[in-house]
């Protein structure tokens, strides 16, 4: 928690919640202590009424056991309130133990005020003591063992509380009628008249003068959760990453009020067109992606990228409370944006660690989607808008059209996922957080996104089923349908699985490796559609072999199977690209095996649905192909580490040498300052055309930053008809950079020992192949 010696802003948040959290279980102990139980006796005691209603024979309090029977209850309710807080489930043992404190508090403060009467000896009937402590023991445990229940559940809703609050009062209440029924007043015999202590009236004055602060105390706790509220409610408009973390038994970790660790990026994406949009297609977003399977390469990196972020002036702007959203339009090319995000990022993903007090290798991996926020009440206003017309009617429409319903939301959610060990699950717990059902917090996380509960409880069950099995193809030949629809202006969307987006629609041959004479069998069929392959197959007579006619009806029916799963007039078309190519595939333990693609390819009409089926939809070919890299002991995730460490290695250099810059820069200008001070008979001025190079605002266009690590993050655009030797700028403005000096991409003085521009090539992914042929083929046609 601690940094060089100075106390982190995570830890000073994590003391100040910690502070509150103890400032509000005090007030709770207050508040039930000193105003429902001690307020409460002393109110009910105003209704005896003693000889006839004489003033001088009324009731009257000793001030010591007074101030002591006020004090009594606060600390046994604040010890009850403690045992339930400190656990994260409600045990029987825990609801017992706080029962009888809260019942020996409420019991203990009226005996102890009935023994600070001033005028009047107390004597009690043991039946009547013993049913009001069983009243008040039976009613506390009840009540506070039902209310902590349902917040321990994240379920407490304001009719559950008043229900609990009932309990309490029952509890208070009742006890002290019972007690009063069972008690005898003697008046002493050495107090004739006169006033001897408190008089009732003065200790209604105290007790309405204590129900007020109490009342303005809890006014400003709830100040200070209507400050919380409206800082979640700010996140919803920001990029934002959180942190989802699953234990082994699939329960998810929140903090103590239902919600997930999070950290902001910065307030706004900012999109410079109308083409430029932050999704999964988007560059940034894959660079993201394939970034969070090599935490290890951008810690060494941390120090350098926040120094950068310090001295630059637009990276603070796009982090700082006031945003002007046209300013910083106009400051930045989208290059250097770029740059910035991902700095942003580096560093938000760095303080989320520390907030969860975990190494940034332990913080997971970035979901697959990107979550919009804030989109609840932008959308119902829309929607009331619609003339004729009803939400639900509208959002159908759209689904059937092929088109997510538009929820013009002003945030978006970044997810670092895990699956936490027994372990580790523990040390979260001991450092406060808390593993629950998702079911049991969908409430609290929907209204702090400001999404639908349906929205969030559909993105965590995907989430969980993400992180539990990583989704891989297995060892042995697969026949598959690599489809791709043509976007105006932004490339190709690919046909993929809806609950494994990196995996094609495919069907397994039961087949383990290919032998030549079927390898021939298949390059007969070189470039044929669907429905001349089984043309082709169904005429068995062709083939003399019966070895060859059993792979022949093996192929027919893997064919038939994948037309069947595809279910769509657009596969019969389809073109078979004979050659297998290599994919990765699941190795479980020391076994090994090779999976192999065969492929029928085709790009579709640009008006074809996004859903194709229950099964299929089309989704951006730019982070399906991202995806290819990021598999578990692929050596394109170290290659990929290499080329961040030359990107912000330069970073790191040109920041190193800007901060030695402006060091030299004060001290010329202290000199200047000094030597106008010894001589101040002359008039000394720089030289003509000089400036203080300080003054000049640092950005990274001044960089030329190495954006080598969005090599292979390209989008396929379209040039003429189905040209894809056309990139998107922003990933491919770099890629025919020279590499950048020796003295450029030095890191020894920031902790990283490796040579640059070696080893970091990675080699083309199937579906980099395959996308190659199938546009050289459609180009062959044209």
């Amino acid at each position: 928690m601690l940094d060089s010696g100075r106390a982190t802003p995570q830890a000073d948040w994590c003391l100040w919640s910690s502070k509150l959290v103890r400032y509000l279980l005090l007030g709770a102990a207050i508040s039930m202590g000193a105003v429902a139980i001690w307020s409460m006796h002393f109110i009910g005691n105003r209704a005896i009424v003693m000889a006839d209603d004489q003033d001088e024979l009324q009731i009257q309090y000793s001030s010591g056991f007074t101030a002591g029977s006020f004090f009594l209850p606060i600390c046994g309710v604040g010890i009850a309130f403690y045992f339930f807080s400190v656990s994260e489930s409600i045990s029987t043992v825990t609801t017992i133990v706080g029962g009888l404190l809260m019942g020996s508090a409420v019991c203990g403060m009226h005996y102890m005020g009935e023994g600070g009467l001033a005028n009047y000896t107390a004597s009690y009937t043991w039946p009547w003591v013993l049913g009001s402590a069983i009243i008040a023991v039976v009613a506390s445990t009840t009540s506070l063992g039902i209310f902590f229940y349902f917040k321990s559940v994240w379920t407490n809703t304001w009719q559950k509380r008043g229900a609990s609050a009932s309990l309490l009062a029952v509890a208070v209440s009742g006890m002290h009628w019972v007690a009063v029924r069972g008690t005898r007043y003697r008046l002493k015999s050495d107090v004739v008249t006169g006033s001897t202590g408190l008089s009732r009236q003065a200790v209604v004055i105290v007790v309405i003068c204590l129900a007020i602060g109490a009342c303005l105390a809890l006014i400003a706790l709830a100040m200070i959760g209507q400050r919380a509220r409206k800082e979640s409610a700010d996140r919803a408009q920001q990029v934002v990453l959180a942190c989802a973390t699953f234990d082994m038994e699939g329960r998810l970790m929140v903090t103590s009020a239902g919600l997930l660790p999070c950290r902001k990026i910065t307030n706004i994406y900012l999109e410079r067109s109308f083409d430029d949009v932050f999704d999964t297609n988007h560059a940034v977003f894959c660079w993201v992606f394939r970034a969070s399977r090599c935490w290890r390469a951008i810690t060494d990196l941390l120090p350098a990228i926040r120094e950068h972020v310090r001295i630059s002036e637009s990276a603070k702007a796009y982090r700082a409370a006031a945003f002007s959203t046209s300013s910083a339009r106009n400051s930045e090319s989208s290059d250097d944006y770029a740059c910035v995000f991902k700095e942003l990022f580096c560093i938000a993903a760095s303080e989320l660690a520390t907030t969860v007090q975990e190494p940034l290798e332990k913080l997971g991996i970035i979901f697959e989607e990107i979550m919009s926020t804030g989109t609840l009440k932008q959308s119902n206003s829309i929607r009331s808008m619609l003339p004729g017309s009803r939400a639900g009617e509208q959002d159908n429409a759209q689904v059937e059209r092929g088109h997510t319903p538009i929820l013009l939301g002003r945030g978006q959610l970044l997810f670092a996922v895990r699956q936490a060990s027994k372990s580790e699950s523990l040390h979260l717990q001991a450092a406060g957080y808390c593993f629950t059902n998702p079911t049991n917090v969908i409430d609290s996380l929907a209204r702090s996104m400001q999404v639908s509960q349906e929205e969030i409880a559909s993105r965590l069950k995907r989430m969980q089923d993400y992180v539990s099995q990583e989704r891989i193809l297995e060892p042995g030949i697969h026949l598959a349908c690599f489809a791709l629809r043509p976007l105006l202006k932004r490339g190709f969307d690919i046909l993929v699985t809806k609950d494994a987006r990196n995996i094609l629609p495919s069907v397994s041959l039961p087949l383990t490796k290919l032998e030549p004479w079927q390898v021939e069998i298949l390059a007969q069929m070189d470039a044929s559609t669907v429905t001349s392959c089984r043309q082709r197959l169904s005429g068995q007579s062709l083939f003399t072999n019966e070895e060859e006619r059993h792979f022949v009806r093996q192929l027919f029916e893997g064919i038939k199977a994948l037309a069947d799963l595809i279910d769509n007039p657009f596969f019969e078309d389809a073109r078979l690209i004979a050659r297998p190519f290599r994919s990765p595939c699941r190795l479980d333990g020391n076994k090994s095996g090779e999976a192999f693609i065969i492929a029928f390819t085709i790009i579709t009409d640009a008006h074809e649905l996004s859903n194709v089926n229950q099964r299929y939809e089309f989704a951006p070919l730019r982070f399906y192909i991202c995806q290819q890299h990021t598999y578990r002991d692929t050596p394109d995730i170290d290659r990929f580490a290499e080329r961040i460490r030359r990107e912000f290695a330069a970073i790191a250099d040109r920041g190193r040498k800007y901060t030695e810059q402006k060091s030299k820069d004060l001290k010329r200008q202290a000199s200047f300052i000094n030597g106008r001070r010894r001589s101040k008979n002359r008039t000394s001025s720089p030289p003509r055309g000089r400036k203080w190079s300080h003054f000049r605002k640092f950005s990274c266009g001044a960089l030329s930053i190495d954006n080598s690590s969005e090599k292979h993050l390209v989008n396929v655009s379209m040039s003429q008809r189905f040209d894809c030797t056309d990139t998107s700028p922003e990933a491919n403005a770099d890629l025919e950079r020279p590499c950048a000096s020796p003295e450029e991409v030095e890191m020894r003085n920031w902790g990283v020992y490796c040579q640059a521009g070696l080893g970091d090539v990675e080699e083309e992914s199937f579906a980099e192949k395959l996308l190659a042929l199938t546009i050289g083929r459609r180009k062959g046609k044209q």
